[in-house]
């Protein structure tokens, strides 16, 4: 009987494997398609470059922030959000910011551009206010790189009364 030589193959990383690394566990894909176009013609598209960098010495606690069920109109209380940095050197903030639907009311933090020193933390206050009756699911991104997820949910008044009064 001959024994196999078949060696196990490990799968090629394409760039779909990267871009959560980059963007966060949610991002979004563009697809275009030409209707005008001839069959086999290719379409160059530039799109604007951005530095992209891991900060990996970020690190955001916690990790989800659950603003639970609100009345349609309504703003949550502030939820506290620390940045650390964990490194051995100071880490440089330049930018922070929300999604739709969630905002930053207040920060420890220095104003973009500065540093965060190493073991140093700061914390941000975020709340929910939102606009539509939906469940809402944001971020707060710091760096464009270091992401906590933001979760909600909206109901009119009357959603939330009918709720209350059914057995």
């Amino acid at each position: 009987m001959k024994s196999s030589n078949v060696k196990s193959q490990k799968r090629k990383k394409t760039i779909w494997d990267y871009l959560p690394r980059y963007f966060g566990k949610s991002f979004w894909i563009m697809a275009l398609w030409c209707v005008s176009c001839a069959a086999n013609t290719s379409i160059t598209i530039t799109l604007p470059a951005e530095e992209v960098r891991a900060d990996s010495n970020i690190v955001l606690s916690p990790e989800i922030v659950d603003f639970g069920i609100l009345a349609l109109g309504d703003t949550s209380l502030a939820q506290t959000v620390t940045i650390r940095n964990s490194g051995p050197s100071p880490v440089s903030i330049d930018h922070l910011a929300t999604s739709m639907g969630f905002s930053i009311t207040s920060t420890s933090c220095p104003q973009p551009p500065a540093t965060v020193d190493s073991q140093g933390t700061c914390t941000v206050e975020v709340v929910f206010a939102p606009s539509l009756p939906e469940n809402w699911v944001g971020y707060l991104r710091v760096n464009r790189a270091a992401t906590i997820q933001l979760i909600g949910s909206a109901h009119s008044g009357m959603e939330i009364l009918a709720s209350l009064m059914t057995p």
